[in-house]
């Protein structure tokens, strides 16, 4: 990767590993050798609400957040947030985005939410990778290793780590047998990108 810092945006909302997603990627990152800074704005995360992680992988920075249009990779664990980040992606940027639709709860009350359908056209217009990573978790054999399934496709898109080492970092975050479904959602990430792109 040279002396590049590579930006990875993850966004979703509370209680879908987003923060477990984001503490794997950096550990096997630091694992492989790279320099590695994180940051995190959770704001209602217990309750549902929007959680954003910043991943900074390589190079020499010193600030764990980055601004708009600097993120080379937005993963998305929700359509509604992977469309409210989008400002962070740098023109060409990659999106890797779960199609999981969960719209913010206030849309209950207000009746004012953009329906699935506008949001995949949105993601439609920048060449969005939509990733049907519920499906592929649940026949990994753990329905909540949906971001394991997107570590796999990012991983599968820019060979950015080697897999033992995302394995290894799997297995000593998520123990027993949760972290070998999650390390069997993982390698089906990979195969489904590899298959499908």
């Amino acid at each position: 990767m040279s002396n590049k810092v590579f930006n990875i945006l993850i966004a979703g909302i509370g209680g879908q590993g987003g923060l477990t997603l984001s503490r794997i990627l950096a550990e096997a990152a630091v694992k492989t050798g790279f320099s590695v800074k994180t940051g995190e704005t959770l704001g209602m995360a217990q309750r549902y609400g929007s959680v954003v992680s910043f991943v900074r992988i390589g190079g020499n920075t010193y600030s764990p957040i980055f601004g708009s249009g600097e993120a080379d990779v937005l993963l998305g664990l929700e359509l509604t947030e992977s469309v409210r980040n989008m400002r962070y992606l740098r023109h060409r940027g990659l999106i890797i985005v779960a199609d999981e639709y969960r719209p913010p709860s206030m849309a209950s009350i207000t009746g004012r939410a953009p329906s699935r359908s506008v949001l995949l056209a949105e993601l439609a217009r920048y060449n969005a990778v939509v990733v049907p990573a519920r499906k592929i978790a649940v026949e990994a054999g753990n329905p909540r290793a949906l971001n394991m399934v997107l570590l796999g496709v990012l991983n599968a898109a820019t060979n950015i780590l080697p897999h033992h080492v995302v394995e290894d970092t799997i297995r000593s975050i998520i123990r027993g047998e949760a972290g070998e479904k999650s390390v069997r959602a993982y390698y089906e990430g990979h195969k489904w990108f590899k298959n499908h792109r």
